[in-house]
């Protein structure tokens, strides 16, 4: 007569044990990795919009006709470079502890005048370029965005 109860030794158990450890820790890690690029793209998209938005008032301020006598320019389409202003990229509503996190960027808006001339007529053609650069987790990023804008009429 044989009583022996079938079971698992202690080696199989600690093998077992082992690799579960290793599926959790690269499951946290993924995960971590994954939040990390989500937040840098949140950013990224929080200063694309930035300027967009900056780029739109650049397309829609009027009335733009230089040619005129006096010449009507908008504010936004000032020849030159304007000081930086801040920008939120992002804002958290409510931290833990009721602390916020609020990430902001530095824009700068560069007008010129392209002074392009076809059969002894001037285009009156604007080329605008807005920068917002930020620095998240000591690392610097940079976007820029371009537009080209000819007179009303």
């Amino acid at each position: 007569m044989n009583n022996r109860t079938q079971a698992f030794t202690l080696i199989e158990v600690l093998v077992a044990t082992a690799l579960l450890g290793l599926l959790a820790g690269s499951a946290i890690w993924a995960l971590t990795q994954a939040n990390n690029y989500a937040s840098i793209a949140r950013l990224y998209t929080g200063a694309e919009t930035a300027a967009q938005n900056q780029i739109d008032v650049i397309l829609t301020d009027s009335p733009f006709n230089p040619q005129a006598n006096p010449p009507q320019i908008p504010p936004a389409l000032t020849l030159g470079t304007s000081a930086a202003q801040t920008v939120t990229l992002y804002g958290e509503p409510d931290g833990a502890g009721g602390q916020t996190h609020t990430v902001t960027g530095q824009m700068v808006t560069t007008v010129v005048s392209n002074n392009v001339v076809t059969q002894g007529q001037n285009l009156n053609l604007y080329s605008a370029t807005v920068v917002i650069t930020y620095t998240y987790r000591s690392k610097a990023y940079r976007v820029q965005l371009n537009a080209m804008r000819a007179s009303d009429v």
